[in-house]
């Protein structure tokens, strides 16, 4: 009786190592996956790049790449510009390719210059249109990044994943905001577009009016869209008028759609 007891723990001790063990060489396995993904990502960006050069359905192949990769249901890349944020590429309950997301609250802090590369986890209303459960703990993590060249905001890409993302990931993001921080401002300096100087001329509200005149809504629409009130969207309409030197509000709309803002900006 005393010699099986003596003998008893040895099962036990001989086991965990190799516990210990099984699970590391699983780990290590899949990290290996993961990193095996991520040059496979780089590869054929670089390849897609080399051979036919930027374009908005490359744009959206990496969004789906990253999303798969990193379990996000719902993610998106936008641009900046006159104030507003374009929709370039999407997944999940965020809004269609082209729409324009004014720059408000956090997202103007965010992409305030210069910019120094930050992961914002505060979920933003506007970007989004999936709305998370009330007094419930979230299932999903947001993760914000600030598309920058040289610390010049360019754009931001927005994931909401279903697990946190690793610093590994998150270096990884940092890589691509750059590289698509760059094909950005390449794409835009040879894009037909109006004159910075006209826009310039506006202040940052009336930039966000003027990028939703297209949609052809009413001053109490835009005003609800901007949390301002109908009367204020008036005057900043006919001081957009005067400072652009046009007759009317359609005239307006037009010069606005000129610019790149397109009517479903709402």
């Amino acid at each position: 009786m005393s010699n099986d007891s003596a003998h008893s723990p040895i099962p036990h001790t001989a086991n965990a190592p190799a516990t210990e063990s099984a699970f590391a060489l699983r780990n290590a396995l899949k990290q290996n996956q993961v990193q095996i993904a991520h040059e496979r990502l780089f590869e054929k960006l670089g390849q897609q790049l080399f051979s036919h050069g930027w374009s908005e359905s490359l744009l959206q192949w990496v969004l789906d790449e990253l999303s798969g990769q990193f379990g996000a249901p719902h993610a998106l890349i936008s641009q900046q510009h006159a104030g507003a944020l374009k929709i370039l590429a999407q997944r999940g309950n965020t809004y269609p390719v082209g729409a324009r997301i004014p720059m408000l609250g956090a997202l103007a802090l965010w992409l305030k210059e210069p910019i120094t590369f930050e992961v914002h986890t505060q979920y933003v209303a506007s970007l989004w249109t999936l709305q998370p459960p009330a007094g419930t703990a979230p299932t999903l993590h947001c993760y914000h990044l600030p598309i920058a060249v040289q610390q010049r905001a360019v754009g931001l890409l927005a994931l909401m994943t279903s697990n946190p993302l690793s610093p590994a990931n998150l270096q990884l993001l940092h890589s691509l905001c750059g590289l698509i921080g760059f094909a950005l401002q390449q794409s835009t300096r040879t894009a037909t577009s109006i004159d910075d100087s006209v826009l310039q001329k506006l202040t940052p509200r009336e930039r966000e009016v003027f990028a939703l005149l297209p949609s052809g809504a009413s001053n109490a629409i835009l005003a609800q869209k901007l949390g301002i009130s109908p009367g204020t969207i008036k005057i900043h309409v006919e001081r957009i008028l005067s400072k652009l030197d046009l007759r009317d509000r359609t005239q307006a709309a037009v010069k606005a759609v000129e610019a790149g803002f397109s009517s479903d900006g709402l």
